[in-house]
């Protein structure tokens, strides 16, 4: 469900800060690409993985103002996008539902380019072209885990000896405010999503500030996040099932063969 992945990684990476934005003013990432070996770093990847954990229990609420830079490397140009986003966490251990919103307006545009919706159990993807939101339905955990999904799985709050299991990952180097984690798929579906990533977190609060993905044929997505408060009062019908502008059309997405769908309240 490539969708899931590139539109929500950054709004669940963002799950793993602490409070506000701690980076100095002007000091931004590093950009990708990865690779660089490690540059006398003094934490450890057990380390910062361990910390990754403790921090995502504390997390209930996340609004974060963001841009994201599509490269394309067929045609050498780069889009980019700029918007806001949204993140609840509700309920505890098997039963807790992580929701989510995020919109989009590329540069130069009034118009909004992207917008999704994660209630818990689906994502609903605006195509604003097309006049029509499409329904996918999330991976159910099992029992003990979070939701599978490939890198939201890891994204989401999977422990950090699962996380290296199913990841090859690495810290490739530090600065002066960042730590910057590589990360590697293992496995065959895994690899179909995306080649390499990386994870960059600032050093006194682990609050993440860039994530930046390669796809399998060489594009790249770079999300930033200059902007990000925890803690925050945010109404919960933000991430209720959108409903369908007149002219407009649901659609659920399978596996096989999308259909359309009456709006009737989440499933």
């Amino acid at each position: 469900m490539r969708v899931t992945v590139f539109a929500l990684a950054l709004l669940l990476a963002i799950a793993y800060g602490a409070d506000a934005q701690t980076t100095p003013a002007g000091k931004a990432a590093t950009p990708p690409p990865a690779g660089a070996g490690p540059a006398g770093t003094s934490l450890k990847l057990d380390d910062i993985l361990l910390k990754w954990e403790k921090e995502m229990v504390r997390i209930n609420t996340l609004a974060a103002v963001l841009t994201r830079s599509d490269k394309d490397k067929s045609f050498g140009s780069t889009r980019k996008f700029a918007g806001t986003a949204q993140y609840m966490k509700v309920g505890n251990g098997a039963t807790v539902r992580n929701l989510a919103a995020l919109e989009l307006k590329e540069e130069g545009k009034a118009d909004i380019a992207e917008k999704f919706v994660c209630t818990g159990t689906y994502l609903y993807a605006f195509a604003p072209t097309q006049k029509e939101i499409k329904a996918y339905e999330l991976p159910k955990p099992k029992p003990g885990q979070v939701a599978d999904d490939s890198f939201l799985g890891f994204l989401f709050g999977m422990k950090a000896d699962e996380a290296k299991r199913r990841y090859a990952l690495s810290l490739a180097k530090e600065d002066a405010y960042y730590f910057y984690v590589d990360i590697v798929p293992r496995s065959a579906t895994d690899k179909a999503e995306f080649a390499r990533a990386r994870l960059v977190l600032n050093k006194d609060s682990f609050l993440p500030r860039q994530l930046w993905f390669e796809h399998v044929n060489g594009n790249e997505v770079t999300w930033d996040i200059p902007q990000l408060r925890s803690g925050v009062e945010i109404d919960r019908r933000l991430f209720d099932q959108p409903r369908v502008p007149p002219g407009w059309k649901l659609q659920t997405v399978t596996a096989q063969t999308p259909r359309v769908i009456r709006s009737s309240g989440d499933r």
